[in-house]
C-alpha cells in the first residue's frame, strides 16, 4: 500500500496516536499527506492505508474534484475501493483457481484474515452457500 501512495505521490508518515484513530489525511502545503497511527499493528495500519489511498483514487478519478475536499466524504465507497485495492478480484480468482479455493492459505498470501477471505470469495460466486463452486 505504501507503493501505491508513493506511485500517486502521497507521502505517508507515522506517528503516536490513541489506539481508536487508524489515521487521517492531512493537508500540507496544499497537498494530500497520510498520518497513520504507529500505536496501531502492521495488519490495522495496512487496512487504513488501503481505506485512505482510496479516498485519494476516488478524488482522482473525478475531474471536478479539488483537493482538499469541500463536501461530505463517503466512507462506503472509500471501503469498498480499499477492498479491492488489498483483494484484488482477478487476483482472488487467479489464485483461488490455482490454490483449489483453499481460502486459508489464500487469506495468508493476501495479508487478511481467512473470514475476509471467505467473504470475498463468497462475494464473488467462487463459495456458494453450500460448498465450492468448481468451475476447472
Amino acid at each position: 500500500m505504501e507503493q501505491l501512495a508513493a506511485a500517486y505521490g502521497i507521502p505517508v508518515r507515522y506517528a503516536e496516536m490513541p489506539k481508536f484513530f487508524g489515521g487521517a489525511t492531512v493537508s500540507e502545503d496544499g497537498l494530500p499527506v497520510i498520518i497513520l497511527n504507529s500505536n496501531r499493528d502492521e495488519y490495522s495500519r495496512r487496512k487504513a492505508l488501503a481505506h485512505l489511498v482510496a479516498h485519494m483514487v476516488i478524488l482522482l478519478a473525478d475531474p471536478t474534484s479539488t483537493y482538499p475536499r469541500q463536501t461530505r466524504v463517503d466512507h462506503a465507497d472509500a471501503d469498498i475501493v480499499a477492498d479491492e485495492l488489498i483483494t484484488p478480484a482477478y487476483l482472488v480468482m487467479d489464485q483461488a483457481q490455482k490454490w483449489f479455493n483453499d481460502h486459508r492459505y489464500l487469506s495468508g498470501l493476501f495479508g487478511v484474515t481467512e473470514e475476509e477471505m471467505m467473504t470475498k470469495m463468497f462475494d464473488m460466486g467462487i463459495i456458494k452457500q453450500r460448498g465450492i463452486r468448481w468451475d476447472y
